[in-house]
């Protein structure tokens, strides 16, 4: 394996837990502690990755908690949220990923509405306890602080027999050719999943995703029915989806 494409997947490696030792590392990739020490440093120079006694971990921006996430862009992700609660009907069934955008559309959902909501979501379990007509049902068993979001699911068999009738799809970048990204290997698979059980697929994104990606593409931009975005959308994002399946909507 060369040495970028193992530096990404130790990156993936660490996505998914609090640290790894540097033997974790070597082993996992059956290199040496050398090599993997070098590793470990390269990404560290990139600030990619923290050192500490005993063992390495994700670097965390200072700047990157939840609520200033949500802040970030907030007019626009606000339009988005109310464009895409009005697709919703009583009685759907419906998943709310993880992200700041997808975190919003409870807020603009019909409370005389009954309505069945997936989600691994914390700020959007907490505004469905709320709704005495919203059922909740939670995935994901560990809490991400960075996201507010719960990862790690122990019942695939359950997650896997799950139905909805509309998901809501959050990013981090998006890309014509990488599609749907996101850092984390945890979300990432709860998203592909809750995908494939949902009868369509909306992905609500901020302007300030486009042409940004990330490590993990978890859908195509042809697996989306709409994509819901405000502000200001690149000329070739426009053309590419009103040339194909996806509609582009501009709140």
């Amino acid at each position: 394996m060369i040495n970028s494409q193992r530096k990404k997947e130790i990156i993936e490696y660490l996505s998914d837990t609090d640290y790894r030792t540097l033997k974790d590392i070597a082993d996992k990739f059956a290199i040496s502690m050398n090599t993997a020490r070098r590793d470990i440093n390269e990404l560290a120079e990139e600030n990619l990755v923290k050192k500490f006694y005993g063992g390495v971990s994700l670097a965390r921006k200072k700047d990157s908690t939840f609520q200033s996430r949500i802040a970030s862009h907030i007019e626009e992700k606000q339009r988005i949220a109310k464009y895409a609660a009005a697709l919703v009907n009583d009685n759907d069934l419906l998943y709310i990923d993880s992200g700041s955008t997808t975190s919003l559309l409870t807020d603009y959902l019909h409370r005389d509405f009954h309505l069945t909501i997936v989600t691994n979501n914390i700020y959007v379990i907490t505004k469905v306890i709320e709704v005495v007509n919203w059922d909740l049902i939670v995935v994901g068993s560990r809490l991400k602080h960075s996201s507010c979001s719960l990862i790690n699911v122990y019942d695939w068999d359950y997650l896997n027999s799950l139905n909805v009738n509309k998901a809501f799809l959050a990013t981090t970048g998006l890309t014509i050719q990488g599609g749907a990204t996101n850092p984390d290997n945890a979300e990432t698979i709860i998203k592909t999943s809750m995908m494939k059980r949902s009868q369509e697929n909306f992905l609500l994104t901020d302007s300030s995703k486009f042409d940004r990606t990330s490590l993990r593409t978890f859908a195509n931009i042809e697996d989306f029915d709409k994509i819901i975005t405000s502000g200001s959308v690149p000329k070739h994002f426009v053309e590419y989806c009103a040339a194909g399946s996806t509609q582009l909507i501009i709140a």
